[in-house]
């Protein structure tokens, strides 16, 4: 029950990420928006550099990320219309992504994975305090999961 919770926050903070710098939105210097296939890309490597993954596990959490990044991706293009459903598309991709990566990982990496989120988590709530909900609702999952 943990790693759904913890694998659905990694996919919560990713499109935090995406929700902040919409196609043709204003965006800071030097910022830039990443394609699913980069995104994708970029949470492999660090999830190979930081949990020593084998070059199997390398290959299979790729194939996974980039399947969740484009749907991920095609949610957020859909627009803002949709919301509720979104969130709720959004939740449903990110239990079936920590479902399949918790398959490929070790018992070991997925408590060094889940403790690597927690900090994510973290330094996301302390950053970004103007988003109201996102750290209460994981601290109240966390809560009922313990």
């Amino acid at each position: 029950m943990k790693k759904i919770y913890f694998l659905a926050l990694l996919l919560l903070a990713t499109s935090f990420t995406f929700a902040q710098r919409p196609e043709g939105g204003i965006r800071k210097e030097g910022q830039r928006q990443f394609s699913a296939e980069q995104m994708a890309q970029r949470n492999t490597e660090r999830m190979k550099r930081t949990l020593n993954l084998t070059d199997a596990q390398v290959a299979s959490v790729d194939s996974i990320n980039l399947v969740y990044a484009k749907a991920q991706a095609a949610l957020f293009q859909s627009g803002k219309e949709n919301r509720e459903q979104n969130r709720e598309a959004m939740k449903a991709l990110g239990t079936q992504k920590r479902e399949a990566i918790s398959a490929v990982l070790t018992t070991e990496q997925m408590d060094s994975y889940k403790q690597q989120m927690n900090k994510m988590s973290e330094r996301g709530n302390r950053e970004g305090s103007n988003r109201k909900s996102s750290g209460k609702q994981f601290k109240q999952h966390k809560q009922k999961a313990e």
